[in-house]
């Protein structure tokens, strides 16, 4: 045990020492979650709060009935903002008259525009407000004229202090399920692909250089049996992939504010599940490619494309049907649903067991898999 110990420690000070990887290991997946988290930043679906210009031309008390409604909806307004703005996102504009119309019983248009690099959801908020705002000035006027009552603001507010004949009970059904954005979706998805590429490069570079030195053949004559050998090379590239995991979360929650859910055992499983994983996948790689600089681009080019298929690039969520099902038969693409369901929506184990179920699969299979070629390639009579 203290020789698998010496041999996995023994890797991560390696790395340690070499400035390039630490800067492929922590800076730059750091610098990825800054800038692409911040140019895909989207708020919560719940709280979109829309901006809405209000041009009065007509200052009657209808149109300031109209503008009262709209104060009470979850926008931002802005009454009669000054000429000199120009080009503003959402403009509702009252015509001149159109307290006048209504009140001899005309029809009348309210003028709503909107800007086309504007934000579609917060689109509909506005125009659901404007429409709701118009459609209770309308309800308003039928009820005090079926009353015989006069349309003036005192009679305007006995219906705002009347009690509400029908009152709706609003609540959250289901959980939140919105598409990943902004660092919620980056943190994860960098952990995922920067473990990957970094495993995949180190791990595979460390045993090609030791098997190109001689150094696994000498092993036989040195007091190091399979089994310390075996758990100290894995052992060392899991140890790597869990320092940068630490890292690059702790980054995440104190620099970028994530969240991590509420279930933190699920979290640690997924992580310790893939990291195995992909350390063993590197391993192989290093035994499998012959030459340095095939294991080189082998290893990036493999690590990038797996990252792409499963939604470190982009939400996997908005990817044709038969992606996602790639996806999922990636480790990678299991650990960043995992990860997602985890943080984004809040769940437990109870919805993501299944891809822990499919991760330790993995883990299992490519570790045997490693453990097979060492035993021949170090360790055989031949």
């Amino acid at each position: 045990m203290r020789t698998s110990l010496i041999i996995a420690w023994q890797a991560l000070k390696i790395m340690a020492q070499n400035k390039a990887v630490l800067v492929w290991t922590l800076l730059i997946p750091c610098l990825y979650i800054f800038i692409f988290g911040n140019a895909f930043k989207q708020g919560d679906p719940s709280d979109s709060r829309a901006y809405l210009a209000v041009h009065d031309r007509d200052g009657g008390r209808l149109s300031e009935r109209l503008i009262a409604s709209l104060k009470t909806e979850n926008i931002i307004l802005e009454v009669n903002p000054d000429s000199t703005k120009r080009n503003l996102t959402r403009e509702l504009t009252i015509p001149a008259g159109f307290t006048e119309k209504l009140l001899s019983g005309k029809r009348d248009t309210l003028n709503y525009h909107k800007r086309a690099d504007s934000n579609i959801e917060a689109d509909m908020n506005a125009e659901l407000a404007v429409r709701r705002a118009a459609y209770r000035l309308v309800a308003d006027m039928a009820e005090l004229r079926v009353k015989g009552k006069a349309l003036q603001p005192a009679r305007f507010a006995e219906l705002d202090s009347s009690e509400a004949l029908i009152r709706v009970n609003a609540s959250f059904a289901g959980r939140y399920a919105s598409i990943p954005s902004g660092f919620s979706q980056q943190v994860p998805s960098n952990i995922v692909q920067f473990v990957l590429l970094i495993i995949f490069i180190y791990a595979g570079s460390m045993v090609f250089e030791e098997r190109q030195s001689g150094l696994l053949k000498r092993i036989r004559t040195a007091p190091v049996g399979y089994f310390s050998l075996f758990t100290g090379k894995l052992g060392g590239s899991v140890l790597i992939g869990i320092v940068q995991c630490l890292l690059l979360l702790f980054i995440g929650r104190f620099v970028f504010g994530v969240h991590y859910g509420h279930s933190p055992a699920a979290l640690v499983l997924t992580i310790l599940l893939y990291v195995m994983t992909v350390s063993a996948m590197g391993l192989c790689l290093g035994f499998m490619v012959k030459n340095s600089d095939k294991l080189l681009g082998l290893a990036i080019v493999s690590a990038l494309i797996m990252a792409a298929l499963s939604g470190c690039w982009w939400p996997i969520e908005i990817t044709p049907p038969w992606a996602q099902k790639i996806a999922l038969l990636l480790p990678s693409g299991l650990a960043l649903k995992s990860l997602h369901f985890l943080i984004s929506f809040g769940r437990g184990f109870e919805t993501v067991w299944p891809y822990l179920l499919a991760q330790a699969g993995f883990a299992a299979g490519f570790t045997l898999l490693f453990a097979r070629i060492l035993s021949r390639t170090s360790f055989s009579n031949n």
